[in-house]
């Protein structure tokens, strides 16, 4: 009644095809480590040189940050001045940890940007609702 079912195995792969699937299965998990995990087929990953011209420019925009910031320092603060303590912070998080530092520049750059921006829609929204009211000619009568 049953008969059993006999699967054929593939052929064994050429030497040739194996190494290219090597070389893929290779190339993906150097991408996933690299990416985090998020590794897409169609994209190379990032050349050395590229890596290293980043990292030494958001080195090199962390410093500039840091030297204007310097620049606006209050001449006369006290000890514990906040514009101080803060560039104090700073300074040391330089001499410590460069790269920290230029993360952390980051960070603070894209949360005023954000805060920026929201103030910006509010204005925008504050605008677009005070241009609804009243008449359209402009005047009031009392």
């Amino acid at each position: 009644m049953n008969k059993p079912v006999s699967r054929k195995l593939p052929p064994p792969l050429s030497p040739l095809a194996a190494l290219n699937a090597h070389i893929a299965q290779a190339t993906q998990a150097a991408r996933a480590a690299e990416d985090g995990g998020a590794a897409s087929p169609g994209r190379w990953p990032e050349l050395r040189s590229a890596r290293r011209f980043r990292a030494t420019w958001a080195t090199l925009q962390a410093e500039a940050s840091l030297v204007q910031a310097a620049g606006r320092a209050p001449e006369n603060a006290g000890p514990l001045n906040s514009h101080r303590l803060v560039l104090g912070t700073l300074a040391l998080m330089r001499d410590l940890s460069p790269e920290y530092l230029s993360h952390f520049l980051q960070q603070a750059e894209t949360l005023l940007w954000l805060d920026q921006a929201q103030a910006r829609l509010k204005a925008g929204a504050g605008k677009a609702g005070s241009a609804g009211k009243g008449k359209p000619g402009g005047r009031t009568r009392r």
